[in-house]
């Protein structure tokens, strides 16, 4: 590879992220979700062996950032769901007296202690730095030193493994 060479990446990157960008911005409402769907896209586009002869850019990269948005709402219906789970198992278990409602709440909190011990470090962390810090996506990522994605990422796991459990515990239970 000669010294002159352009970086096709580079060049599809610098022709067409603004444009994406704005087009995601318009379709999404959030700049910043905007930004890290491009961000996403082109991550994508980096980890192929070799990026495809584009004679259409913009439609690739409209393809690709359409199945990022995809994935992006599987994750946030398993959050959804495992949200929903937790609450229909604390409802049913919620009895009238003060005392069962808070061995109750204990329950569930050893049981939210024991899912959490089998993730790795980084989706627990997260987890609890967002749900028990009350830490913004930006905080976490600034600590763990990771991507705002790579957050959104690790929450989404963390809910979906509870969500598989809790799914599994119901199943035999």
């Amino acid at each position: 590879m000669s010294t002159n060479s352009v970086d096709p990446l580079a060049t599809l990157y610098a022709n067409h992220r603004g444009w994406l960008q704005g087009w995601l911005r318009k379709k999404l409402g959030c700049l910043h979700q905007a930004a890290d769907i491009v961000q996403d896209t082109f991550v994508k586009l980096l980890a192929l062996p070799q990026l495809p002869v584009l004679r259409e850019p913009r439609a690739y990269l409209l393809v690709t950032a359409n199945h990022l948005l995809i994935n992006q709402f599987h994750r946030r219906k398993l959050e959804e769901e495992a949200l929903r789970a937790m609450a229909v198992l604390a409802e049913d278990s919620l009895a009238h007296s003060p005392e069962d409602i808070v061995a109750t709440r204990q329950l569930l909190g050893h049981t939210m202690l024991l899912l959490m011990d089998e993730l790795d470090e980084k989706p627990r962390r997260a987890f609890l730095m967002a749900r028990v810090d009350g830490q913004s996506y930006a905080e976490i990522a600034a600590e763990l030193g990771v991507s705002e994605s790579s957050v959104k990422q690790y929450l989404a796991k963390v809910l979906a493994h509870c969500h598989a459990r809790l799914h599994a515990l119901n199943a035999h239970g």
